[in-house]
């Protein structure tokens, strides 16, 4: 299938279901559905973090936050804020809150949406890519935070799970390639502003490499899938996947629920049991 570079969510995409990969990043299929508004909203809440800190916090959040609302500040692009939903509404409150407090924790050094790409495999252009929200550099150390909207549940990663973390350790990956930091140096967090709970985690050198190791394995994996020989997984996560409508495997699955109701005369069968 088509691959000319590899992130996080690529992989995770690949490994959750190879149909969904094939039509987002192979056929780069539309969806038929709308956006889901909390991708939209999570994509404002990044920009507005962003802008606060780029602007050293001399402006309140609040005010920035009213900037990217009302279109004043593309979110992503030329792409403006479509207005929120009443439920996002009622949360934003409480994130630029979040946002604010972690700022007066940690200051506005550093950078902000971090953006890298690198070879996995040299030099054959097998290149990572993705962006670090935020990225702090203190003479021989890095500290790493990844904001997150995730409300409250069992989807959150925790302090057991943050270990293996995919997107965490790719992060700290880059942090060790690029800035030459000892792994025992870089701490990676991430931060939900729900809560406003810091989930944070130290990586080794054999974590580190590995993480690397899988995502190289997962470009070769997805370079060499035939698109015609892949299957849909077909499961829960269908219902949040937005080619769920247009999916033979999805579809075919439904096909075989039955919306019988356990009376055996629907079946033909008019005899007592007696």
């Amino acid at each position: 299938m088509n691959i000319n570079h590899i992130s996080v969510s690529r992989k995770k995409c690949f490994d959750l279901c190879k149909q969904q990969y094939k039509y987002r990043y192979h056929l780069k299929t539309p969806s038929p559905v709308p956006e889901p508004f909390y991708f939209v909203y999570g994509t404002t809440i990044h920009k507005i973090a962003e802008v606060y800190v780029q602007e050293k916090a001399k402006r309140s959040i609040e005010k920035v936050a009213l900037d990217v609302i009302q279109g004043k500040i593309p979110i992503e692009g030329e792409r403006l804020c479509p207005p929120l939903e009443k439920q996002y509404k009622n949360k934003l409150q409480s994130h630029l809150k979040a946002i604010e407090n972690i700022t007066k924790r940690i200051g506005t050094d550093g950078y902000t949406e971090y953006e890298f790409r690198y070879d996995l495999d040299p030099p054959n252009n097998k290149n990572v890519t993705g962006f670090i929200d935020r990225l702090i550099i203190k003479q021989d150390k890095a500290f790493i935070i990844d904001y997150k909207t995730t409300k409250k549940g069992k989807f959150r990663v925790n302090n057991q799970t943050v270990l293996e973390d995919l997107q965490l350790r790719c992060y700290a990956r880059v942090v060790q390639r690029e800035f030459g930091i000892d792994s025992s140096n870089i701490k990676a967090a991430l931060y939900y502003l729900d809560g406003q709970n810091l989930i944070a985690a130290q990586y080794n050198d054999e974590s580190l490499d590995k993480v690397e190791s899988n995502l190289k394995n997962g470009f070769i994996e997805i370079e060499e899938s035939n698109p015609d020989g892949v299957f849909g997984n077909v499961g829960w996560h269908c219902k949040n996947c937005d080619y769920a409508t247009i999916c033979p495997f999805y579809n075919s699955n439904k096909k075989l629920e039955s919306n019988w109701s356990g009376d055996l005369k629907e079946l033909g069968h008019d005899n007592s049991w007696d």
